[in-house]
């Protein structure tokens, strides 16, 4: 005998925003779909503070640095994320869709601290989400595992470059730098 699945119910981002409104947890909206965000480490959670510290300390003027509370929409997609850290470099814009106007839509940077559950999506769907956000010119993964960071870094011509450091000073196009000894230090397990 077959079980028969039943299709998945599909919320519309209006829906999504209720929800999410009304909850006293982050959800994120995948392709229809709310999924709850699950509560991060210590050690994820010292790390993105670091993260978002040094973003703060190095933003040039005219930008602005935002946590993880920060929802950001990838228009094209439609999806609608909280990355650990993002910037946004001279005007914000809101989400026309979100008439809270807690959602911006042109961040300049975005940062993924990388957990055990979530790498996997950070590395493939969320980045070629974001890579369709015209505003994006860096994309950040940071190990929580080991002292790593990778940056895709947009080229003039909209391809993407990839970097890789596991040491020394990372500097961003947003102005900051991420000293790597300074972030893994004494990080909690």
């Amino acid at each position: 005998m077959t079980a028969l699945l039943q299709p998945r119910h599909r919320y519309t981002y209006q829906e999504y925003l209720a929800y999410e409104r009304d909850s006293a947890m982050k959800h994120e909206f995948v392709h229809g779909e709310i999924v709850a965000l699950a509560g991060a480490s210590r050690r994820h959670n010292a790390l993105a503070s670091r993260i978002s510290a040094a973003l703060e300390n190095g933003l040039t003027s005219g930008c602005t640095a935002f946590q993880s509370d920060q929802k950001i929409r990838v228009l094209a997609t439609g999806i609608a994320t909280y990355p650990d850290a993002s910037i946004v470099s001279g005007r914000i814009e809101g989400d026309p869709a979100d008439p809270s106007g807690g959602t911006i839509t042109n961040p300049t940077l975005i940062v993924e601290v990388l957990s055990p559950s979530t790498e996997e999506v950070d590395r493939s769907s969320k980045w070629q989400d974001y890579q369709l956000i015209p505003s994006l010119q860096e994309y950040v993964l940071v190990s929580q595992a080991q002292p790593r960071i990778e940056t895709y870094r947009r080229l003039g011509s909209g391809r993407w470059e990839y970097l890789d450091a596991r040491e020394g000073l990372v500097k961003l196009a947003s102005g900051a730098t991420l000293d790597l000894s300074v972030l893994y230090r004494d990080l909690p397990e």
